[in-house]
């Protein structure tokens, strides 16, 4: 296979193209890679992205003003749409990115630049990141909107899956990846366990067994599970999220893409106003209602698989705060005995 090196008069389409094939591993399904699965489909996305507002501009066209334009873009979803389907059909929803979604996707293009030498003093030094949040912990959402969230889910049958999704995660606080490799045989119902994939684990504190102790999750499990045997037939090893191959046509034998869920969660995200909101928030989502219920800490880093002590602080002072307005609220309703009255007391006792 002869792989084009990258010019600065490629357009960018050419130029992603060439990269990806430069970076395509020898066998697939094989142990012969250059960079990790993971790290490829992110490269991909990266450059999905990118092809939208770059498309045919040749590399050596492209200057500061486009970066800056591109964040823009990116920041409002302008461009950056995605087809509602359901209640609303027929309207486009903005896909907005975070600031560091966009400073990746940017850094994918300055690397591209830089390999097809197209990438300038001039733009580097013209080209200003976005400057970043302090915490990367996606934002959860508050009762109120878990609770809009969860009923706009199940209010439209073409939705439910997302309802079933979320509802699994919210009781067992699995990540998107965790919740897209399950296998019909990690379910448990009868002793009522939900194990994570421990080809896809993580790492050795996420590959863990989670009590189901809740009712609403073990309905979902039982609708997803028979969805999965409907669609891709009944095997311990079949995955839960049976990858589509075409319109009504399943392999269960591989897990949904990581985008294969994103049209419809992010339909119904739209519809429940909450359009910033990320999939993997729904996992953070879990561990602030642990947080708020005052559940010790060490009971939710075993059910959430070892988080990282920035997590463990985050979650703790949302601990902190709930005990606070627990506090408040108690003392608002019981009358409080002065100064005055505990001496007068003390002295009749």
């Amino acid at each position: 296979m002869l792989i084009a090196p990258l010019s600065a008069s490629m357009s960018f389409t050419e130029a992603a193209d060439s990269f990806l094939d430069s970076r395509t591993a020898i066998n697939m399904n094989g142990r012969f890679r250059y960079v990790a699965p993971r790290t490829f489909q992110g490269y991909v996305e990266q450059l999905r992205m990118l092809r939208r507002f770059f498309g045919e501009l040749r590399l050596d066209q492209i200057h500061a003003g486009h970066l800056r334009s591109f964040q823009e873009a990116r920041s409002s979803g302008d461009g950056f749409t995605r087809h509602l389907q359901g209640p609303g059909a027929g309207r486009d929803v903005p896909t907005i990115a975070g600031p560091a979604a966009i400073n990746r996707e940017l850094g994918m293009l300055k690397r591209i630049m830089v390999l097809s030498q197209a990438w300038t003093q001039q733009l580097e030094a013209n080209y200003l990141r976005l400057q970043e949040p302090d915490t990367d912990i996606p934002r959860a959402l508050s009762p109120d909107e878990q609770d809009r969230f969860l009923a706009t889910a199940a209010a439209t049958p073409d939705w439910n899956v997302i309802w079933w999704y979320a509802l699994v995660v919210l009781c067992t606080t699995f990540s998107s990846d965790e919740m897209r490799t399950l296998r019909q045989g990690d379910i448990n119902l009868t002793y009522q366990v939900l194990s994570v994939n421990r080809n896809f684990g993580k790492n050795r504190y996420r590959r863990r067994e989670v009590t189901l102790n809740d009712g609403a999750c073990l309905f979902a499990l039982e609708r997803l599970l028979e969805r999965s045997i409907e669609l891709g037939g009944r095997e311990p090893e079949r995955f839960l999220f049976p990858f589509r191959m075409a319109r009504g046509h399943y392999d269960g034998e591989r897990p949904v893409s990581r985008t294969g869920l994103r049209k419809d969660f992010e339909a119904v995200r739209a519809c429940a106003s909450v359009p910033w909101f990320c999939l993997n928030g729904l996992r953070h989502t879990a561990i602030t209602r642990m947080a708020e219920a005052n559940i010790p800490w060490a009971i939710i880093q075993k059910r959430a698989g070892h988080v990282t002590a920035k997590m463990t602080w985050h979650y703790i002072h949302i601990s902190e705060q709930a005990e606070r307005a627990a506090m408040k609220a108690m003392h608002l309703k019981q009358p409080v005995v002065s100064i005055a009255q505990y001496q007068l007391r003390q002295s009749l006792a």
